[in-house]
C-alpha cells in the first residue's frame, strides 16, 4: 500500500460516503509506521517503546483527526449535506483539518471559534480561511453554551441547515473512527503490546481506543488540560452515548499538563528539541510533547515495570507549532535542569 500521505483525502472519504463503507481504515496496517524509540531511559528501565506515527498519515488531515473526521464526513456526504459546522479554539487542529477536508469534498465549512476576531490572522485560522472555512467568533462565555439547543438554533438561523460535528470532532462517529486506530498496529504487534499511551484533549480518541482495546492491553491517557479529573466521567459518558460499556483497564496521568492547555513549561520547551535530536522525531508541545515528557517522567520514577511493551501514539497536530518558535526558544533557554531521556 502507498503511504496514505501520497493518496488523496478526497478519494478516500468520497469512496466511504458513496459506498457507506469505511473499511479502508482497516487497511491502514502497513501504511502507518511504528517507530522504535531506543532512548537510554527505556533501556535502563528494561522496557520496549515504539511510537505510532499517525502524524505521517496526511500533511493536513493529520494524526487522529483523520479518524475523527472519517465517519463524520462520510455521514455528511451520504445524507446530502453541503454544509458542516464545528467548534474549536483559535489554534484548533480539528478546525484546520476540517477546513482542508471540506474543501477536498466540496463542502462548505463553518468554524465556531472561541476567542476574538483578531485571532483570524494566526497561521491556523489563516489556512482554514484560505481553504474556504467561514470563521464565526464567539466570546468565551457564549462558547460555554455551544451545545445548548438555544445556541444551535441561533447558529441555524444565521447559517442555515448544517451537519454538526462536536468540538474537537468528539461524538459517537469520532469514537467509532478512533477505535480503528488499533488496526494500524496489526494483530501480531497488538498481541505483544502491554500498554498504549496517548495525549488527551476532549477524550474522544481515548474513548475510541477503550472501546476497541483487547483485554490484555492497558491504556494510559495524558490530559493536556489542568484539572482534568472530570475526564474520567466524561470519557465514560462518551462510551455510554456510543452504546459501549466501560471495560476498565485505563487511567489518566493528571500531572502532564505543564500548566494547562496551550501552556508550555521551560522543561517541556527544552524536552521537545532534545527529543528531536535523540530520535529525529518532531513533537508538538501542545499534545504529543506533553504526553512523551509525562511518560518519560513516569518511567524515570519507576512507574513502568521492566519487560513492558509500550506503544505511544503520535496524534499529529504539528501545524500548531507555528507561531510558537520564539516562546519555545525563550523558555528552553531558561531551563538548566536534567531531562528524562
Amino acid at each position: 500500500m502507498l503511504p496514505l500521505r501520497m493518496l488523496e483525502w478526497f478519494h478516500l472519504v468520497s469512496y466511504a460516503a458513496m459506498n457507506s463503507d469505511t473499511s479502508w481504515l482497516a487497511g491502514l496496517h502497513g501504511a502507518v509506521r511504528l517507530q522504535p524509540l531506543p532512548l537510554r531511559l527505556y533501556r535502563r528501565a528494561g522496557i520496549e517503546v515504539s511510537l505510532l506515527r499517525l502524524d505521517e498519515l496526511h500533511p493536513q488531515v493529520s494524526g487522529n483527526k483523520l479518524f475523527k473526521l472519517s465517519y463524520n464526513l462520510a455521514a455528511a456526504v451520504a445524507a446530502g449535506h453541503r454544509r458542516v459546522l464545528s467548534f474549536g479554539g483559535a489554534f484548533s487542529n480539528h478546525l484546520h483539518a476540517l477546513a482542508y477536508a471540506g474543501r477536498a469534498l466540496g463542502l462548505e465549512t463553518i468554524g465556531v471559534v472561541r476567542g476574538e476576531p483578531a485571532y483570524a490572522d494566526n497561521p491556523t485560522l489563516r489556512d482554514a480561511s484560505e481553504w474556504g472555512m467561514h470563521l464565526h467568533f464567539v466570546d468565551r462565555q457564549a462558547y460555554r453554551h455551544k451545545t445548548s439547543e438555544q445556541f444551535l438554533t441561533a447558529l441555524r438561523a444565521r447559517f442555515g441547515d448544517f451537519f454538526l460535528i462536536g468540538e474537537g470532532g468528539r461524538g459517537e462517529l469520532a469514537l467509532k473512527g478512533c477505535g480503528q486506530i488499533l488496526e494500524c498496529l496489526g494483530p501480531d504487534v497488538l498481541a505483544r503490546t502491554d500498554l498504549i499511551g496517548l495525549a488527551v484533549g476532549t477524550g474522544s480518541t481515548l474513548a475510541g481506543l477503550i472501546s476497541a482495546r483487547p483485554g490484555h492491553c492497558r491504556l494510559l491517557g495524558f490530559p493536556v488540560l489542568k484539572g482534568a479529573e472530570f475526564l474520567y466521567s466524561d470519557v465514560r459518558d462518551q462510551l455510554q452515548q456510543a452504546g459501549v460499556s466501560d471495560p476498565g483497564g485505563w487511567r489518566l496521568c493528571l500531572d502532564a499538563h505543564e500548566g494547562g492547555y496551550g501552556r508550555v513549561s521551560p522543561q517541556l520547551a527544552a524536552f521537545v528539541p532534545s527529543f528531536e535530536r535523540e530520535t529525529g522525531i518532531l513533537l508538538d508541545p501542545v499534545y504529543t510533547g506533553k504526553m512523551l515528557l509525562g511518560f518519560n517522567r513516569l518511567v524515570a520514577a519507576g512507574g513502568v515495570p521492566a519487560g513492558t511493551a509500550v506503544v505511544l501514539v503520535h496524534t499529529g497536530g504539528m501545524q500548531g507549532v507555528r507561531g510558537m518558535a520564539k516562546t519555545l526558544y525563550d523558555l528552553r533557554s531558561a531551563f538548566c535542569g536534567a531531562l528524562p531521556l
